[in-house]
């Protein structure tokens, strides 16, 4: 009783999967293209040798929750790197983009990166391409890969995204400069959002109609994705996410 008490408390009490910070992202590119059934992984070109350092480097930092100012620096520095040297054109719409995606790192708070309250976790995305659903899931205590298997506490918030049109998600009615929004952005608006203990539900919540934000995948291959989500589309307020090819 004592655990549902200071969950219910959580959710009152912090933004949930709120976004906002102060790195600019940098746009996949067109050079490099390649098609759906080529692998991108070379080895030793540029892209594997940055991620074969940065992913190391990221598990001592606790998927972000722990990173110092330095750290975050050096970190971004990489993931920046990256970014740069993404072969798409159109990351959004790619089909690899499909399927489960685990957050290795986020300077985003709780409980997009993985912590609800007191309890730290595992932050995962799942994306239907095909049907336009998304997922965020949160699991703590699990086991597994992915350590998402049998939680003693789970979060889902299901969510639906469309292709985004441009234009930002506040009141300025401005838009973003770019000949084709959807191809590497995507609106995603929030639905309903599900605490489960010990896979008995506690907690349901209908999100606002409208509630939405702006998810731009800045870098995509066959196991790596690399996501700036924020709350209206502005480079200011993106938080970072850097994902491995979930199970």
């Amino acid at each position: 009783m004592i655990i549902i008490t200071f969950l219910l408390l959580a959710l009152l009490s912090t933004p949930t999967f709120a976004f906002q910070a102060p790195v600019a992202p940098s746009p996949c590119r067109a050079d490099g293209l390649l098609t759906p059934k080529t692998s991108f992984r070379t080895y030793g070109s540029p892209r594997s040798l940055i991620i074969g350092g940065l992913e190391p480097y990221l598990a001592g930092t606790d998927r972000g929750r722990s990173a110092s100012p330095s750290q975050k620096d050096h970190i971004h520095s990489l993931i920046s790197k990256l970014e740069s040297l993404c072969p798409l054109s159109e990351p959004a719409r790619d089909p690899r983009i499909n399927g489960p995606w685990v957050v290795l790192y986020t300077d985003a708070p709780p409980p997009s990166n993985g912590q609800l309250m007191l309890w730290r976790g595992v932050a995962k995305q799942v994306i239907d391409l095909e049907g336009g659903r998304y997922r965020n899931e949160l699991y703590v205590g699990g086991s597994g890969i992915d350590e998402d298997q049998d939680p003693w506490l789970k979060a889902v918030l299901d969510a639906s995204w469309e292709e985004w049109d441009g234009v930002y998600l506040d009141d300025s009615k401005g838009k973003a400069a770019s000949a084709d929004y959807g191809a590497s952005t995507w609106k995603v608006t929030f639905e309903r959002l599900s605490i489960s203990l010990f896979d008995l539900p506690i907690f349901t919540q209908q999100f606002k109609q409208g509630t939405a934000r702006t998810w731009k995948m800045t870098f995509l291959d066959d196991s790596t994705r690399v996501v700036r989500a924020g709350k209206t589309g502005k480079e200011e307020d993106d938080w970072l996410f850097y994902m491995r090819r979930g199970n």
